[in-house]
Formats: structure tokens, sequence, C-alpha cells
């Protein structure tokens, strides 16, 4: 790798290039002075500080050349540094092609530029105006003038029929207040026939009527023995009903229960909870019904608390 092309480069691009061991090369120009009737060029100097600001553009240059990671061209700037003091302190000089060389005058470092060192001109590219194309008049016709119009034309607020608006507005408050009514009229229907079909309570009436009693059936009755022990012939009393527990759902958590039995009492069907075991809690309603009419009971209340079936409890 040649250090000491890429230090040339380098010069050449930036006008400096910062060495550390080496110092800080500058490549200055003087002024341009007028001696009185021409204008003399100014000429290159070279200038070496040997104390210079450190950065890494000069080893990032080298590795964007070679190709190589920062880190290897690094190292190959401070191998070719370190040959290049020993050599110079040897009495020696480091040659920078087309720039100059470093030498050691009276115990110092010191850059020597080349006689024939010159900076490359830098040319200033300015752009080329396009040629405007010829602007062609062409004949326009007069747009014609709008007639005056008044500027209160266009700020005429419209009018509002409020006969209209107060229609609507009385049509949507009748058809609310119907509407209202409706819904509670069927609520209350609803409830009413839910409670007047659970209340009603079949009473078995098969006891016959005197006066379906003939004098043929009282002169066919049997002659008792007044001998023979009395019978109790006394009627059953209507608190004598049964009373039998219809399980309207079983339920496998005591929540669940409890929330159905809250719910059908706020309906006024009055049931409770009844433990079946650990895991199953049956909501029961008590209904007085005789024997006869257990079935048809049953039925009613499977229609409307449980179409799935209700079961009776023994």
């Amino acid at each position: 790798m040649d250090i000491a092309k890429y230090i040339g480069l380098f010069l050449q691009k930036n006008n400096y290039c910062c060495l550390q061991g080496l110092g800080n090369l500058e490549i200055k120009r003087t002024p341009v002075k007028h001696n009185g009737t021409e204008l003399a060029a100014g000429s290159y100097f070279a200038k070496l500080n040997p104390v210079g600001s450190l950065d890494d553009a000069f080893p990032n240059f080298v590795a964007t050349n070679e190709q190589v990671s920062i880190a290897r061209a690094s190292n190959e700037i401070s191998d070719f540094i370190k040959a290049s003091k020993s050599k110079i302190a040897d009495g020696g000089s480091i040659e920078i092609p087309a720039i100059g060389k470093y030498l050691l005058k009276n115990n110092q470092l010191y850059f020597e530029l080349d006689p024939a060192f010159s900076m490359p001109t830098r040319n200033i590219v300015f752009p080329i105006a396009e040629k405007p194309n010829p602007v062609l008049e062409d004949t326009i016709a007069p747009i014609p003038e709008k007639p005056y119009e008044s500027y209160s034309n266009y700020n005429v607020p419209k009018s509002v029929n409020w006969n209209i608006v107060a229609f609507w507005s009385v049509v949507a408050i009748i058809g609310g207040s119907i509407l209202i009514w409706s819904v509670r009229y069927f609520m209350n229907q609803q409830q009413n026939h839910s409670s007047a079909t659970i209340s009603e309570i079949p009473v078995n009436q098969n006891l016959p009527s005197p006066s379906s009693t003939t004098d043929s059936s009282i002169a066919q009755a049997p002659v008792i023995d007044s001998a023979a022990e009395p019978v109790n012939a006394s009627p059953t009393s209507v608190l004598d009903t049964p009373e039998y527990q219809f399980v309207i759902k079983t339920y496998s958590t005591m929540a669940a229960a409890h929330k159905r039995e809250k719910q059908l009492n706020s309906y006024g069907y009055n049931v409770t909870v009844m433990p079946k075991d650990s895991n199953t809690f049956m909501v029961v309603k008590a209904i007085k019904v005789s024997i006869n009419d257990t079935a048809r009971m049953k039925d009613s209340l499977s229609r409307i608390l449980n179409p799935a079936g209700i079961t009776i409890l023994h």
C-alpha cells in the first residue's frame, strides 16, 4: 500500500494532510500582486506545523481507495510514519510524488516543496442558459364583461317554513307516545298472563249434586246394618290437598340457581332453591294440587318456565 502516493492525492484535494508524528502539512498560496504594469501570479508554499488537529479524514480516504477497513488503513499509515521518522533521523528524506519531500534541517523536520509543483485548476462550471422560445402574440378575443349584480342578491337568506317544522314535530311526538304506550301495554299483558297461569289451581269437583239423586237410587240403596261398626264418611277437606314440589330447573352452581330464583320471584312465581347434592341445586315451586291434576299443572308450567321439561320431586 503506497501511503506516500495517497498523501499527495489528499493534499491536492484538500490542501492539507495531518499525520501523527510528521505534523500537519498545509499547501498555501501567496496573494496576487501588481507591480505597476502587470499582475504577478501568487506562488505556492508548504507550511508544516509540528502539532495539528487529528481527524480520520486521511484514513477514510485511504480505506475508500484501497477498499479495505479503516482499521487496516490506520495501521498502514502508522507503519509508514514510523519507517519515515527512522529514515529521516538517519539523514534521508521521504518523497511525496509531485508534491515535495520531508527532510531534516537544523535538527528540525521540514517539508521542501517541489519547484514544479502546481495545484490542479478547479474549473467552475456555469450552467448554459437556454435560448428562450419566441412568444407568438395571438389574437385574444376580449372577455365580455358581466352585467353588474347587486351584492345583496347573494346574501338573501332562505326563509324557513315553520309550519312544516311544527307539523313534523307533532307527528314525531304522537308517534313516540303511541310506541311507548304499546310497549308498556304488551309488557303488562305478558306479566298478567304469566301470573294468572301459575296462580290458577284447578279444583276437582266430582261430588254429585243433591238434585241428581233420584228416588230409584234411594230405593236401591243398600241396607246398613245397625250392628256394624260406624264408617267415617266425612268428605276430604280442601286443606288436606297434597302439596307437590315442581322442579323448574337444576343448576350445577348455587350462584346460578339463586340468580334464577331472584328472576322468577321478581315475576311473582314464589320459587325457592333446594340442594339435591353437593353439585346440583334445584329451583323448586311448591303447589297444592290434587293428584289427578298434577300432569296438567306440569304441562302448564313447562310451557311458561321451562320448555325442556319440568319434573316433580317425590
